[in-house]
Parts: structure tokens; C-alpha cells; sequence
């Protein structure tokens, strides 16, 4: 009775470490914080922008050009779905898409041109900080 008792205590044991850790969700990419809240601050609008939600929603972080009153901080938002890290010009799903550059760049999906960098600039004008605005 013992031996079965310990043999399924073992292979139970084998099972739960075999089985695949519980990790990231599909389309994340390296530093993403946790534990983010929409509309909170952030600090991070240029590279290795996005973070999660305590549901797990994927948000960026953006700048919001000529607020009032003026900040120096960004805040969270959500972001559409994230598509992993990918090259800029490389094919991508959809316009409705974001991933990551190697170097941390936030990528949007152009269609035809593929992933390329930037963020939703919706004719912000000239006072935004350096390196948000779309390229092209």
C-alpha cells in the first residue's frame, strides 16, 4: 500500500514539473512591467513601452502631447494586441497591431509597409518629446 501510495505521489510529482510553467501571455515582449493601471503615470514613452493590467490587457505607455496642465509624465493605455518582438519592414497580421523592435522600439502594423515605428500621432502638431512621432 505504501509503494502505491509513493509511486503516485511520484508520478503525480513528475507530471506537475514536466508540465509547462505558467508564463507570459501570447505576443508579449522583453520588459513589460506588471501590475500597470490605466491612465496611471509612466515614465517609459520612447522604448520598452508596454506593461499589463491586473486582467492581464496589454497597455502602453504615451506621451500626451500639449495636455493642460502640462506633465512630465506619461500615462498608461490600452494598447492593441501585441504581436511579439518583430523587424521593422517585416510583414505583419493587420493595421490594428503593435509589437516591439529589438531595441525596444514600439512598432505599429502599416499594412503594406509592414511593422514600422511609432505610435498613434493623429496630428499632434510640432511639441511632442523626440523619438515619439511616426516615422515616414
Amino acid at each position: 500500500m505504501i509503494r502505491e501510495l509513493a509511486a503516485a505521489v511520484f508520478v503525480a510529482g513528475a507530471a506537475v514539473a514536466g508540465a509547462p510553467a505558467a508564463g507570459a501571455y501570447p505576443g508579449d515582449v522583453p520588459g513589460m512591467v506588471d501590475g500597470q493601471r490605466q491612465g496611471d503615470a509612466c515614465f517609459s514613452w520612447e522604448r520598452f513601452i508596454y506593461g499589463h493590467g491586473p486582467n492581464g490587457q496589454a497597455l502602453a505607455c504615451h506621451f500626451i502631447a500639449n495636455q493642460w496642465p502640462p506633465k512630465d509624465t506619461g500615462f498608461w493605455q490600452i494598447s492593441y494586441p501585441l504581436y511579439g518582438v518583430q523587424e521593422i519592414g517585416s510583414p505583419c497580421p493587420n493595421p490594428q497591431s503593435a509589437a516591439q523592435s529589438p531595441d525596444g522600439l514600439p512598432l505599429l502594423c502599416l499594412g503594406a509597409r509592414g511593422w514600422q515605428p511609432g505610435i498613434y500621432t493623429g496630428g499632434i502638431g510640432p511639441y511632442f518629446p523626440p523619438g515619439i512621432a511616426q516615422v515616414g
